[in-house]
């Protein structure tokens, strides 16, 4: 029943993660961006000292923890994010699975399987034809799904450290820009400069945390929740054509073990 509701889960949340959806939260920002430019009039928005008080900062930070090939793999898996959710790629394995079950065809009959060559179902046929049980292909495709949700995993953590960070940097540059203020108190001319430093390196923080690295941060683990489930599914469907290609060829012991 878990399976089923679940299934109907995928399906609603591949309607709801569309290239409209996508359209929309982009513009629905840029509106937020709009409206505090129109509100002031002004392009006093920018400040080059505090926007690399935050972004430098963070990017040092992240690297700093993390490790520059994490960081790349990040961006690539955010950029893959924004193009559509994980299960859209092997959808046509699930389909195919399917209509091997209800047409009773053999899992070997989907591909070649000539060789290992990266293609999950192809994988999958070429170690069924050299005789492995379920139970070694099960450990197989759960190996290679790990090392691929460990990836996903890490950009999630990136992007949600990045939203602890950014925030931090921001008080730090609010903390530096007044104490600049503190020292130019005998010279009002010069209040100005560490006043906005101290502001906008908070809106900054504030900004880059809530509008960005958040948000990304929670659609990649939805997502990852989805690339795992998806995954579980083809294994059930790949275990249900085994036990049934299992039976074919051992009819009589089946038989047996009915009776008994």
């Amino acid at each position: 029943m878990d399976g089923l509701s679940f299934k109907k889960y995928l399906q609603t949340t591949r309607k709801r993660f569309d290239p409209v959806a996508l359209i929309l939260s982009l513009v629905g920002l840029a509106g937020v961006m709009y409206a505090m430019a129109k509100h002031n009039q002004s392009s006093s928005y920018l400040d080059l000292p505090s926007l690399m008080i935050v972004l430098i900062g963070t990017l040092a930070s992240l690297i700093f923890q993390f490790d520059l090939i994490s960081i790349g793999q990040s961006f690539v898996q955010v950029l893959r994010s924004l193009l559509g959710t994980p299960e859209k790629s092997i959808m046509g394995i699930i389909q195919e699975l399917d209509g091997a079950i209800i047409q009773q065809s053999s899992l070997s009959d989907l591909r070649e399987g000539q060789a290992i060559d990266g293609e999950l179902l192809n994988d999958i046929v070429f170690m069924v034809r050299q005789g492995l049980l379920f139970e070694e292909i099960d450990e197989f495709v759960t190996s290679r799904i790990k090392d691929q949700y460990l990836a996903r995993r890490i950009a999630a953590d990136i992007l949600k450290r990045g939203a602890v960070i950014a925030p931090a940097f921001g008080l730090f540059g609010t903390v530096m820009g007044l104490i600049g203020v503190l020292k130019t108190l005998s010279d009002p001319s010069q209040i100005g400069a560490s006043m906005s430093l101290a502001l906008m390196t908070t809106a900054y923080g504030a900004g880059l945390s809530s509008l960005i690295f958040t948000p990304l941060a929670g659609r990649l683990e939805h997502h990852n929740v989805i690339y795992l489930e998806i995954h579980q599914q083809i294994l059930s469907k790949v275990g249900v054509l085994l036990h049934r290609d299992e039976r074919r060829l051992h009819p009589d012991q089946h038989r047996g073990g009915s009776a008994a």
